[in-house]
């Protein structure tokens, strides 16, 4: 291949990948996104498993009292 269609291939390449970039950049910035909800997620069922096993053998509140409490 000659230099003279690589480098024509590289300008009109550059203008597509300018746009392909932006694309990446979006995608990227979205995965992050849920990535971040994920890692919420994990976090907060850890806290639960936490909770569960500092709780485990101690009496619970039964639904009825819950209720009035919460004013149901």
């Amino acid at each position: 291949m000659s230099t003279t269609i690589s480098k024509s291939k590289n300008r009109t390449g550059n203008r597509a990948s300018a746009t392909d970039v932006e694309k990446q950049i979006r995608r990227g910035k979205a995965l992050l996104r849920e990535l971040r909800s994920t890692l919420e997620d994990l976090e907060d069922r850890r806290e639960l498993v936490a909770a569960k096993k500092r709780n485990r053998g101690k009496p619970g509140t039964p639904l009825r009292e819950l209720a009035r409490e919460l004013g149901l």
